[in-house]
Parts: structure tokens; C-alpha cells; sequence
């Protein structure tokens, strides 16, 4: 009796024990970030659209976890709407979740905003899906986002940060590397900083170690870059060339349709080097004459030339892969409309 009763004793003893030198569960636990696997996505009811596939093998998804009635929400819907318009075809899905009953989040959007919205949205009362992600990740401010791409968390932040864009132009290709972003920030930080202090050399110095990294990769740091050249020199040609150098660095023709649509559309840039645009187009179209007479169409189109941007966007429409023809036509009848605009204009 008494051995056992000391053998309940000792059982008792030991599992206080463990109770007491076992922390609090997921107190120790890594939070969920970068490199992690995406939790299931538990949501009550969607208000606009469908569940995203937070494991397929093409483009990426973009979470983002929000608050009703902030100031902020109508930037950020314009941000997300932009995104997906942009790059769906290529297979980017954006979530909008708020922890609210689908009838308050039906109410918290006007109505110009609802019939514009191409992004899924949805409700999360229960908050199960929120514990899952924001609690997880250990995030108390909101809106928060998460990027996944291939089965795997590659981003999280705040959705309001102009690096967004950046970041999803690259996860949605399989492209984006956090790592490398992260060896890179210390630099872009001092570069930055240098040139709030008109320290301009020592800023060319940092942002040009960061693309010696990765000139494909960091393609939107050559565009910085470029614009800081354009806003620092008074000779035009000097950044003329290095934009020009720099896009032959970049290698890809990705990579440098992305500086010709830098340098005719960024509202950023007042002078507009069309040369210099038309001469990488051309550069583009000897590796990929779709992609190349689609970005030689947009100089023209720059130009007001509509009649040259018309032929070779048709051009490019009709090479162009089954995936790829209906945003080439989405342009395509853009530039008409604009040719009938100029004429109507006219006296």
C-alpha cells in the first residue's frame, strides 16, 4: 500500500514538474514568418469573390489583414485593385480579410468602390483565421500582409509600404528573395539616407553594390537609382548612359521592359529619355519580338505617335501567347481610342 501510494506520489511530483518548467504553449514557438508553410485559411464567409490557392506552383497570393472605417483602407484598396488588374493573368490572387460580420464589411465600402473591387475579400468574424496569421506572426499593427508564393510565406509587412508593388511584381514570377533583400537593405538604407543629406556620390556608391548583387533581381533599384541621376545632374546624358548601360546589366528582357515602362510612365520622371527607351526596346525585341514591339509601342504611344504605336502593338497582339493576348489587346485598344480622341480634338 505504502509503495504505492509513493509511486502516486513520485507520479504526481513529476508531472508538477513538467507543468511548472514547461513554458505557456506557443510561448517559445517561432512566430510565423518568412519561409514558413501558409496556414489554413478558415474563413466564415466571402463577401467578394473566392479562396485563393495558397500552394499552387504559379504566381502568388497576397494577404491582407485589415480594420473597418481606417483612413487609410481607401489607399490600400486602390493599391490591391491596381495590383490585381495588373498582374492577374499571371496568376496573382489578392485576400482582403477583416475579423467583422459580411454584413459590416458589405457596408464599410461605398458602392463605386464595390463595383470597381477585382480583389476577394472576406469576412473573418470567428477570427480563426486571424489567430492562425496576424496572432501567429506575432502582429499587433494593422493592416498587416503576407505574401506566399510556391507553398511558402516570402513576405510580411505593411501593405501601405511603397515596396509592395515591388515585391509582388517579383513573387508573383517566383522571383523574390528575402534573403537577398535583407543583405541588400543596409545599403539601400544608406543610400537613402545619403541623399536626404545631398551626399550623392556615396548614395550612387550604396544603390550601385546593391545591384552589382543582382541587376535582374534588383531592377527596380536601377529605376531608383536612375531618378535619383536624373534629379542630381544637370547634364541629362549622364544619366542617359547609365540607364542605358545599366539596362544591358539587367540581362533579362523582363527586367528591361520594366525600365522602358520606368522610363515612359513613372509620374516620378518629368523629362522623359524616349531615346534611350526606344533604344532598350529594340535591345528587348532581338531576344523577344512580342515583348519588344509591345515596349517600342509604348514609346510611340509616349510620343503621341498613335498611328506607329497602333501598328506595332497589333503586331505584337498577334504574336503574342494565348496567356499574354488579352492584355496585349487591352492595350492595343487603348491606343485607338486615343488616335480617335486626338482627331476628334481636332479643328
Amino acid at each position: 500500500m505504502f509503495k504505492k501510494y509513493l509511486m502516486s506520489a513520485q507520479f504526481a511530483f513529476v508531472l508538477c514538474l513538467a507543468f511548472v518548467a514547461a513554458p505557456a504553449l506557443g510561448e517559445d514557438e517561432d512566430p510565423l514568418g518568412v519561409g514558413k508553410a501558409p496556414p489554413a485559411l478558415q474563413i466564415a464567409k466571402y463577401v467578394k469573390g473566392d479562396a485563393p490557392d495558397l500552394v499552387k506552383d504559379v504566381g502568388c497570393v497576397v494577404l491582407v489583414f485589415f480594420t473597418l472605417g481606417e483612413e487609410k483602407n481607401s489607399s490600400l484598396l486602390s493599391t490591391l485593385n491596381s495590383l490585381q488588374k495588373e498582374l492577374a493573368l499571371k496568376g496573382l490572387q489578392v485576400l482582403l480579410v477583416a475579423k467583422d460580420k459580411p454584413e459590416d464589411i458589405n457596408k464599410s465600402f461605398s458602392k463605386a468602390e464595390k463595383n470597381s473591387m477585382t480583389i476577394a475579400v472576406g469576412a473573418d468574424d470567428s477570427e480563426a483565421t486571424w489567430r492562425l496569421w496576424v496572432d501567429a506572426a506575432k502582429q499587433e499593427k494593422v493592416p498587416v500582409g503576407f505574401i506566399v508564393s510556391r507553398g511558402k510565406i516570402v513576405w510580411v509587412g505593411n501593405p501601405l509600404d511603397e515596396s509592395l508593388s515591388t515585391i509582388t511584381r517579383k513573387a508573383v514570377m517566383g522571383k523574390y528573395d528575402p534573403q537577398l533583400q535583407k543583405k541588400a537593405q543596409p545599403l539601400l538604407d544608406a543610400a537613402r539616407k545619403s541623399l536626404k543629406v545631398r551626399n550623392v556620390q556615396e548614395a550612387y556608391k550604396h544603390f550601385d553594390q546593391v545591384i552589382e548583387m543582382d541587376p535582374t533581381f534588383f531592377v527596380d533599384i536601377i529605376v531608383e537609382r536612375y531618378k535619383a541621376t536624373l534629379k542630381n545632374e544637370t547634364d541629362p546624358q549622364i544619366a542617359a548612359e547609365w540607364i542605358q548601360k545599366s539596362a544591358k546589366k539587367s540581362g533579362t528582357v523582363a527586367a528591361q521592359h520594366e525600365i522602358v515602362s520606368a522610363i515612359v510612365l513613372d509620374p516620378e520622371i518629368e523629362k522623359r529619355d524616349l531615346e534611350s527607351a526606344l533604344l532598350i526596346a529594340d535591345s528587348i525585341a532581338g531576344k523577344n519580338p512580342t515583348i519588344g514591339l509591345q515596349a517600342k509601342a509604348m514609346v510611340f504611344a509616349a510620343k503621341k505617335d498613335w498611328p506607329q504605336a497602333i501598328d506595332l502593338q497589333t503586331d505584337a497582339w498577334m504574336g503574342a501567347t494565348v496567356l499574354d493576348k488579352p492584355m496585349a489587346k487591352q492595350r492595343l485598344d487603348e491606343y485607338r481610342a486615343a488616335a480617335k480622341n486626338q482627331i476628334e480634338k481636332k479643328p
